[in-house]
């Protein structure tokens, strides 16, 4: 499963070589006046063109799992812990720095959000945002935030990991990864 998703979130390695496999094969024919070359052609432009319209057609569990991650930004963002808290799973984890950074529990994780939610920030917004598809019901998100506070543009960069289960998209792990261009500090000030 996890063959298809990544072939469905990026088929250009394998569509592309079929598209110039298919042109190439396809030209030859045309030169030599062949018709089986002039066939394989046109099935590998067609097998490319299939790709590429399947994978604009199917949605992958990291295209599911962004907007999860663009409304927790805003819930907390907004100030709306409880409604953050509901996109927490139960054993949730929170690290600073990078992956080899110890992780830390639920309760730490918990501590920083509603400590971030009594900030009202003037606004936000999503610099950038990517999913990365780890399983089927997995799947890691990049993030980089800006938010205003006081008047300040505040930058920041995290990586969060969701899984997919009954109650829908829930985060697995928090990963703080920098604040204006830094390591962050262990909490939220």
């Amino acid at each position: 499963m996890v063959e298809f998703d990544a072939l469905m979130a990026n088929p250009y390695p394998l569509a592309i070589p079929f598209a110039l496999l298919g042109l190439a094969l396809l030209g030859f024919a045309l030169r030599e006046g062949y018709a089986r070359p002039r066939h394989a052609g046109i099935g590998c432009l067609g097998m490319a063109f299939g790709l590429w319209l399947a994978a604009n057609l199917v949605e992958t569990p990291a295209e599911r799992a962004v907007p999860v991650v663009e409304a927790l930004v805003a819930e907390v963002c907004r100030g709306q812990i409880e409604a953050a808290r509901r996109r927490l799973h139960p054993e949730a984890g929170w690290a600073v720095g990078d992956e080899r950074s110890p992780r830390q529990g639920f309760s730490t994780l918990d501590r920083q959000i509603t400590r971030a939610g009594q900030y009202r920030f003037s606004s936000w917004n999503i610099l950038q945002i990517k999913g990365t598809t780890l399983r089927s019901d997995r799947v890691t998100v990049d993030l980089k935030v800006r938010v205003v506070d006081g008047g300040r543009p505040i930058a920041s960069t995290w990586q969060i990991e969701l899984r997919d289960g009954t109650n829908g998209w829930q985060v697995t792990d928090v990963l703080w990864r920098t604040l204006l261009g830094q390591r962050p500090p262990s909490r939220i000030p």
